[in-house]
């Protein structure tokens, strides 16, 4: 069993990938949360930040159909939609005026049949109505996708998409960046290498992003230290990530749970270990892990 005295001292001497497996493995949830929360006061002071932006999914059509999403919809499917750039922006607006948000945070799924010009659309009208509003989205991975659609490069989709007024990625698509947990849940999706190599494209063209880590369904503590160490990694080149934000799984309605593979959402004390053991890796190299809340809004979710 580890102390709080080892923790610290991994954090001073500069933890290891082997030190945050075994602190996975070994500690305590709640001397795991002491130590980060420690490190946490000296990095940031007892100051928390809100975000409060609305989010508005463009299409829920996808190609890729991952065992772990309840999100897609095939096209044809009656649930299926595709909306309108007017449609967004009149969201935005509505959102900004009611609850004051400052920030769309827009995804959707792989649809084929959308063009570079429909998001080049979306992102310049939202800007029109509500041009302080910052724009994040789309993911790595919808750029790896559409990228490859409209026989583009991932570069100059970036490009352009940063010329349309966005602002920043949104950090989805990550998932766990290891091969071998990937080809269970995102088996259609690029792997690892990809999702890491667009992100450090779109900050070198000037745009931020966040970064994400899907946790709670098939992974081992091993991958979880080893994607953290990844989103390190990026963060000490370019220094183009804003946060960190760990999502927590929730199988409910997805093929994972459907087959057994996942029974049901990880233990809340999974989740302090693996947020605190993200601040232990990340230090201060990115000063913002998140933690998410949302409510449904007239049909949009607002974030914050």
């Amino acid at each position: 069993m580890c102390t709080i005295d080892d923790l610290r001292n991994a954090v001073i001497n500069g933890i290891t990938k082997s030190d945050a497996e075994e602190f996975m493995r070994e500690c305590d949830f709640k001397v795991l949360a002491r130590a980060a929360n420690e490190l946490t006061r000296k990095i940031t002071g007892d100051t928390a930040t809100v975000v409060n932006n609305v989010v508005i999914n463009y299409s829920n059509i996808c190609v890729a159909q991952c065992p772990i999403c309840a999100f897609y919809r095939p096209k044809g499917h009656p649930e299926a939609y595709v909306r309108t750039p007017e449609e967004i922006a009149k969201g935005v607006l509505e959102a900004k005026a009611r609850f004051g948000v400052t920030e769309l945070h827009i995804n959707g799924g792989f649809n084929p049949d959308l063009g570079i010009e429909y998001f080049e659309e979306v992102f310049r009208s939202v800007k029109r109505v509500a041009p302080d509003v910052v724009i994040k989205g789309p993911t790595a991975a919808e750029v790896d996708f559409y990228a490859r659609v409209w026989r583009m490069s991932t570069k100059e989709v970036l490009e352009r998409f940063k010329d349309a007024g966005l602002d920043a990625l949104s950090g989805g698509g990550a998932e766990i960046l290891n091969e071998e947990v990937r080809r269970v849940i995102t088996p259609y999706k690029f792997n690892a290498e990809t999702w890491l190599r667009i992100q450090e494209e779109a900050h070198k063209v000037g745009l931020m992003s966040n970064a994400t880590m899907l946790y709670g369904h098939i992974e081992k503590p091993s991958h979880i230290v080893e994607h953290v160490f990844a989103i390190k990694e990026v963060q000490e080149k370019t220094h183009g990530i804003l946060m960190f934000i760990p999502i927590k799984f929730v199988p409910w309605n997805t093929r994972l749970f459907k087959e057994g593979i996942v029974k049901g959402p990880a233990p809340a004390e999974y989740d302090i270990k693996v947020v605190a053991i993200s601040r232990l890796i990340l230090g201060d190299s990115i000063r913002r892990i998140a933690l998410t809340g949302f409510r449904l809004v007239r049909g949009w979710h607002q974030h914050y």
